[in-house]
């Protein structure tokens, strides 16, 4: 690449807004500061280490960023997006598990006693 001039490459995007939450950092700073939020990784925090103290994984927040893009006009995205690809990456890893709280004894006359069925 001798004698050859590399130019520099600028990209240009718009801003990120969630609906029903505040981004800009000069209110969130106010909100630590007069203590009214512990941290910036407090779960009320909008911030990332606050959505992962909340339980957001980083795969969910990944496949939210791909799924809104890159865009040059302002949007506002609803946070049900988020919370979507969430869900999604949760159904994928969590174990369900199922508990009766309070059982109840049931007797069928008419039903095989051999025969077994599971939930």
């Amino acid at each position: 690449m001798i004698g050859q001039m590399v130019h520099p490459q600028q990209i240009e995007f718009a801003r990120l807004n969630l609906s029903y939450t505040v981004l800009s950092k000069r209110k969130l700073v106010k909100l630590v500061e007069q203590g009214h939020v512990n941290a910036w990784d407090d779960p009320r925090m909008p911030t990332l280490s606050g959505l992962h103290r909340r339980g957001y994984t980083s795969e969910a927040i990944r496949n939210f960023l791909e799924r809104v893009g890159v865009a040059k006009t302002d949007s506002v995205v609803d946070m049900a997006l988020l919370e979507h690809c969430l869900r999604e990456d949760l159904n994928k890893r969590a174990q369900r598990v199922m508990a009766v709280l309070h059982p109840l004894k049931v007797i069928i006359d008419n039903y095989p006693e051999d025969k077994v069925e599971e939930l």
